[in-house]
């Protein structure tokens, strides 16, 4: 342990990690330490060198204070609890934190280019170990995206003995060689070696401390860093003897806050001190190295899996949902198209009295002249008159008279299929509701508009029946509106005044002739054979039927209101199934 600070017996330990070239000794170490005991007389330095190969275990640093390493080395160590105090400077170097590098050489006359053409060939380096001799330079073969392990073919390490670098290099014992930044200049002061002897490989523009060139990026220098067991008080006293120390003969001097990404992206390139892991590319080693990101793959993985499950789930639901749609969808179009079938059987059925009425006016013509054609030929056959010619003519006309009867029965017929019902109440804001499904489509035509009072409204009379008025009024009213440029609407309205009940359909369809107007309602010769069949004509026979009658309107700018009226059934006896109305109102306003 070291003595508190101001004990004179304090000894101060300081690790050299035996990395460095001879030099360092003469130029660096030794002026340093003469320097901090100078400042420091009360403490004792002592220097314990560290082994390269024990350099890498953090267990080298314990008893040391301090230790004087490359950057790289510097941050082999931090998980040893290192912490940067200075790093070094040289020749007042603008950025310490690209103040060291390194040249390939190879001899003046060699074909070899650029550092990729090394590749393949013998090269001469000082120490395997070495940061700025031999890291450095396997560190720009890496990042040039080759394997700096396989990238030459015969290495040399001369550990700084002869013959050494530069005389391989020369002798063309190797084909390149490598060299810390500034060592081919400062061979080349001391006439070692001439400078057109030798060509530097991969020279960049920019240079290292003192302005030497370089091949590689350019890195911190030494690292004076103080470890975990030293005293926090002989930590102080030595930082600031370092950081206060000037310049010396050489233009060295010590400086702090150094940027170490440098040196941290070149361990990750080599794959060396604290990310020699990442050598090992077994799948037990890769799946601890990508555990994060694996876990991360597999939760994604699983949530695919979930939401392709969850998907599937509501396909299958929304498919049922869309079968049970279909097939509901299939029942109402059955059960509509029924309905319409048994409301066109109650159409004919509820016209029974007018076709009756209908048929006795028009078949009694046709009897007639069959009779009177009969009687004149039996008066010819008394008188002895067989005339061939007018009996032929008698007979056809009465044929043909028989022919017109037999239509006339034929068309009651076709239409007389069942008796007509007797009358009950009837609400008719339900009646007008089965009236707009029974009369077709008609969203996909117009826009339909309902207006409804609040309170129940009765009717006494046959439910079929008035919905075939409704029905007939409502396809009038989309036929009236269908070669309209624009999408249009109808009003369907029940209104209620006194005891009178409105059930009105208005449209705005073109505007309508007076000729037209005028025959709303009646019988005329040419009787549509759209929609219904039967026409207002008929729809007019229904509401007299029912104690009503039908009412037109021209609507302004254009369109009509065609309206059922009825009475309204305001009492109801249950016991004895009379209905009470006040007739004499109705009678008056009809």
């Amino acid at each position: 342990m070291v003595a508190p600070s101001g004990d004179a017996s304090g000894v101060v330990r300081v690790g050299l990690v035996d990395t460095f070239t001879p030099s360092f000794y003469i130029d660096v170490y030794t002026p340093l330490i003469e320097s901090l005991k100078a400042r420091l007389p009360q403490y004792r330095f002592e220097t314990k060198e560290i082994s390269h190969a024990d350099a890498m275990k953090p267990e080298s640093v314990e008893n040391i204070d301090f230790v004087i390493v490359s950057s790289g080395g510097a941050r082999m160590l931090s998980r040893a609890g290192l912490q940067q105090i200075a790093t070094l400077r040289k020749s007042r170097c603008a950025d310490v934190s690209r103040s060291v590098g390194a040249v390939f050489l190879v001899p003046a006359g060699s074909p070899v280019q650029t550092i990729e053409d090394l590749r393949g060939r013998r090269v001469a380096a000082t120490a395997p170990w070495s940061f700025e001799g031999w890291l450095i330079p396997q560190g720009e073969i890496a990042r040039r995206g080759f394997d700096p392990e396989d990238f030459f073919r015969e290495v040399t390490f001369t550990e700084w003995n002869f013959p050494d670098v530069l005389t391989l290099v020369v002798t063309g014992m190797s084909d390149a060689g490598v060299l810390p930044a500034c060592e081919l200049e400062q061979a080349v002061r001391t006439g070692v070696i001439q400078a057109e002897d030798v060509r530097i490989v991969g020279e960049r523009p920019e240079r290292a401390a003192g302005g030497c060139a370089t091949s590689t990026e350019l890195y911190p220098d030494l690292m004076f860093a103080s470890s975990p067991s030293a005293d926090p008080d002989v930590v102080k006293a030595v930082t600031v003897a370092l950081l206060s120390m000037p310049a010396d003969a050489n233009g060295l001097d010590w400086l702090s806050n150094t940027r170490m990404q440098g040196g941290e992206a070149l361990l990750v390139r080599l794959k060396i001190g604290p990310y020699a892991y990442l050598r090992d590319n077994s799948i037990t080693a890769l799946a601890l190295r990508w555990c994060n990101e694996l876990a991360v793959m597999g939760l994604v993985l699983l949530l695919l899996l979930v939401h392709h499950w969850r998907v599937n789930r509501l396909l299958k639901r929304r498919t049922a949902e869309l079968r049970a749609e279909e097939s509901a969808r299939g029942a109402a179009a059955e059960a509509l198209r029924a309905s319409q079938e048994n409301l066109a059987l109650v159409e004919r059925a509820g016209m029974a009295s007018q076709l009756a009425a209908m048929f006795a006016h028009e078949i009694k013509q046709p009897l007639t002249s069959i009779a009177n054609y009969l009687t004149g030929i039996r008066l010819m056959m008394k008188m002895g008159n067989f005339d061939v010619p007018k009996w032929t003519e008698a007979l056809s006309a009465a044929e043909h008279e028989t022919h017109r009867a037999a239509d006339i029965i034929e068309r009651v017929r076709t239409v007389l299929r069942k008796e007509t019902p007797g009358f009950e109440p009837v609400d008719v804001r339900g009646l007008v509701g089965e009236a707009l499904k029974h009369a077709g489509h008609l969203s996909e035509v117009v826009d339909v508009k309902t207006v409804f009072p609040d309170e129940e409204v009765l009717v006494k009379g046959d439910a079929l029946e008035l919905e075939l008025v409704v029905v007939n009024f409502l396809k009038n009213a989309v036929r009236a509106v269908a070669d309209l440029p624009s999408r249009s609407s109808i009003v369907v309205e029940v209104l209620c005044q006194n005891e009178i009940v409105e059930v009105s359909v208005l449209d705005e369809g073109p505007a309508v002739s007076d000729e037209v107007f005028g025959a709303l309602g009646k019988l005329t010769k040419s009787v549509s054979k759209e929609g219904l069949g039967f026409g207002l004509f008929i729809a007019s026979s229904i509401a007299e039927m029912h104690r009503g009658h039908l009412a037109f309107a021209r609507r302004t700018p254009q369109g009509l209101k065609a309206s059922l009226v009825l009475p309204r059934l305001r009492e109801l006896n249950i016991n004895n199934q009379e209905w009470k109305h006040e007739a004499g109102a109705f009678d008056s306003h009809r």
